[in-house]
């Protein structure tokens, strides 16, 4: 991998005493404000848009300090430079490790999705905990090389799906795993929020553009597949193009498919069929996500049964089915309304049918109300009192994050489990580029059995002088 950065010196230099060196309250005498050795020190990767945010919800929540971050675009660095005028700033990743490795505990990973797996990797083999947003990598196999490494090395890890943390999350996985909805036989999820028409956009990538001054373009590249700078790649259109993102099953999917992942502890899917914009080419559109997209997720279960996952975007949406138990006249928020955005999903179990919201399973009902009734009624009242049977206050994702530097246990949300709902999102990512295709997937060899062109997409293809070693 090109770079300035010494791994190894690092380590000799910072040593064990450096990598960690929170200590939580109870360890120190006193009391009133954080000891410095209490405050968790961030280092960031991208801060462009999500980026800031991410640093201004931290900071703002007294959750963290920010001391370094790096940012291949310099409007970045100095829009972040404002917020936090003594912050050090880098054009490159690989050398704020380097030279300002020593003041920081953890990382927060927020570039776009090609860029996610080798700083999350590096940071964690300097000995930093690491913050990575969702969908945690671009592709199947960086996804998995990253929980493999989230096993080997001894730090906090988390990825930025924050609904995980959410009331409402703890709510509903809390009730599937009572078993109060029954057996869980089908899902059907949707979101309404459309990405760039890339394919559309094609045509235009030949133009010749002028980079906007200052941005390292090869960097911003970084291991992907080259193309000269468009201003429809980027900012934040990325995600649109399969150079770079995931299209809508990876923008979306870790928060809508999280709740039930983590409920049912669903692993991989043994079968995936998607269907997509008609019109759309695999290969003369191979760089476009299509514009909409249904997916069908099969999960052979171990009693035997099979459930299915239905994700619908675009103009899928319209066609996602309405229950039967729904009341009439009450919508279920499926249908392309323009300039407005809608997200959710149904969830049908052998006893109840509920719906949900689009983060962290908001909003979570039995439908109808009469059925919510019902099933609260029958529920014995110390059974209701016990926690996280309602939408209890719990603290925020990143205070999850930090505390569990501080205390030295895992989060909620670590890449261990996190990356299966990430897996999914990629494998979408896969399946509608290929539609019409069951392709089926064998998620120990990391393949599917039945399609080698889907085969080529598992792992990605890093330009010469990047390599991700776990």
């Amino acid at each position: 991998m090109k770079s300035g950065f010494k791994r190894r010196t690092f380590l000799r230099s910072v040593g064990a005493a450096g990598v960690f060196s929170i200590l939580p309250r109870r360890l120190i005498a006193g009391s009133g404000e954080a000891p410095p050795s209490e405050t968790v020190r961030f280092a960031a990767v991208g801060v462009g848009g999500q980026g800031r945010a991410d640093l201004k919800g931290l900071t703002d929540a007294k959750l963290g300090q920010v001391v370094a971050v790096a940012d291949v675009d310099p409007r970045c660095l100095a829009e972040t430079k404002k917020m936090f005028p003594s912050v050090l700033t880098f054009a490159d990743y690989r050398e704020m490790y380097d030279k300002a490795g020593k003041s920081f505990d953890a990382v927060l990973v927020a570039t776009p999705d090609h860029w996610h797996a080798l700083p999350t990797l590096d940071a964690m083999q300097i000995g930093k905990h690491v913050y990575t947003e969702k969908p945690l990598a671009r592709t199947v196999w960086e996804v998995n090389q990253l929980m493999k490494a989230a096993r080997r090395y001894n730090v906090v890890t988390h990825m930025g799906n924050q609904g995980h943390s959410f009331a409402s999350h703890r709510t509903f996985t809390s009730w599937v795993r009572k078993g109060l909805l029954g057996e869980i036989r089908e899902v059907h999820t949707w979101t309404t929020m459309r990405l760039l028409d890339s394919a559309s956009k094609i045509p235009e990538l030949a133009k010749q553009e002028r980079v906007p001054e200052g941005l390292d373009w090869d960097r911003w590249i970084g291991p992907a597949e080259y193309y000269p700078y468009s201003p429809y790649f980027t900012p934040n259109r990325w995600r649109a193009w399969t150079p770079f993102g995931t299209g809508t099953p990876g923008d979306w999917g870790c928060h809508l498919l999280d709740p039930i992942y983590d409920a049912l502890n669903l692993r991989s899917p043994q079968r995936i069929t998607a269907e997509v914009t008609p019109g759309w080419d695999p290969v003369r559109d191979r760089l476009a996500f299509p514009n909409a997209a249904r997916i069908r997720y099969e999960y052979d279960l171990a009693n035997g049964k099979t459930m299915t996952i239905v994700w619908h975007d675009g103009e899928f949406c319209n066609e996602v089915p309405r229950p039967s138990m729904l009341e009439e006249g009450r919508e279920l928020g499926n249908r392309i309304v323009p300039k407005q955005w809608n997200a959710g999903a149904v969830v049908y179990g052998s006893k109840y049918t509920l719906k949900y919201g689009s983060h962290g399973a908001d909003g979570c009902r039995v439908i109808p109300e009469s059925d919510m009734r019902t099933m609260i009624r029958d529920i014995k009242a110390e059974e209701k009192a016990k926690p996280n049977f309602w939408m209890t206050q719990i603290g925020s994702h990143f205070e999850d994050f930090t505390t569990a530097i501080k205390i030295g246990r895992k989060s909620n949300n670590p890449f261990e489990t996190a990356g299966y709902v990430a897996e999914n999102a990629a494998l979408g990512a896969i399946a509608v580029r290929h539609p019409n295709v069951r392709l089926e997937w064998d998620c120990e060899a990391l393949r599917f059995t039945n399609c080698e062109a889907a085969n080529a997409m598992v792992a990605p293809a890093y330009r010469k002088g990047y390599a991700l070693n776990v």
